[in-house]
């Protein structure tokens, strides 16, 4: 690790330092010794930090941060990785993704129900383990500060993390990607406001369309949970998601 990577890594962790769940130094240690849990890549102007740590024994989380010439963060992406077998059928990634919100069950729903219609859902209540293999991401968020976008940013940041969630496969290897697609709501950057926000049928679903043809251009196929128009007071966040499929080819150079 270099003083560049060290000071983005630092920079990053202090950022959310508050909702991580391991201390800043500890993490820290673990980077300096184990340089698969992160990368720090620099792109013209946009430094690209990636950084991983464990939220259960075969899951892990994956936190991206962009930042521009200037150090403010101008986009970011979360993933919650692990092999597709468990996502599956391991009972404690389903209880953490349960319990931590209503979309990342809804992920784990649709993973499971598109990819793999025939099984049960849970599969993890069957007891059973699975021939499946392959890489799973479930995204808990991804977002581009509006004046960033159309460079290519969000496509480069799922490059990004699926090339980390691939550097230990080999050979011809499946991955399995699920996104929601959220309202644009930013929570930092000169997009934020303090408003809280509601949702509206009317302002967010123009946004999902366009959003869904930028999701089929990079090769994921939207999904809509709910057809029917939902009622003003019912949470808008879980009707639209993305999944793809795509098999990878793993060179050793």
């Amino acid at each position: 690790m270099n003083a560049f990577e060290r000071t983005y890594l630092e920079r990053s962790l202090t950022k959310l330092e508050a909702v991580l769940p391991y201390p800043r130094e500890e993490l820290l240690r673990q980077y300096e010794s184990d340089e698969t849990l992160w990368s720090v890549e620099q792109n013209e102007d946009l430094v690209f930090c990636l950084f991983s740590f464990p939220v259960t024994e075969r899951m892990k989380q994956l936190v991206l941060l962009v930042y521009d010439d200037q150090n403010r963060i101008i986009a970011d992406a979360g993933t919650c990785h692990a092999g597709v077998d468990a996502f599956l059928e391991d009972r404690e990634i389903y209880d953490y993704l349960s319990e931590e919100s209503d979309w990342m069950y809804l992920e784990h729903y649709v993973l499971s129900n598109t990819m793999f219609p025939d099984l049960p859902y849970p599969f993890c209540e069957a007891n059973q383990k699975t021939e499946e293999q392959g890489e799973a991401l479930l995204y808990t968020n991804a977002y581009v500060s509006r004046a960033f976008r159309r460079r290519g940013i969000f496509r480069t940041m799922l490059e990004t993390i699926k090339e980390h969630a691939l550097q230990k496969a080999a050979g011809i290897c499946t991955v399995y990607t699920v996104l929601s697609m959220d309202p644009d709501i930013a929570c930092y950057g000169p997009d934020a406001v303090e408003e809280p926000y509601y949702y509206s049928f009317e302002q967010d679903e123009p946004v999902r369309l366009i959003n869904a043809e930028i999701a089929r251009k990079v090769g994921y196929t939207p999904l809509r949970l709910e057809p029917d128009h939902p009622e003003e007071e019912t949470d808008g966040t879980k009707l639209w998601f993305c999944v793809g499929r795509e098999l990878c080819e793993i060179i050793d150079l």
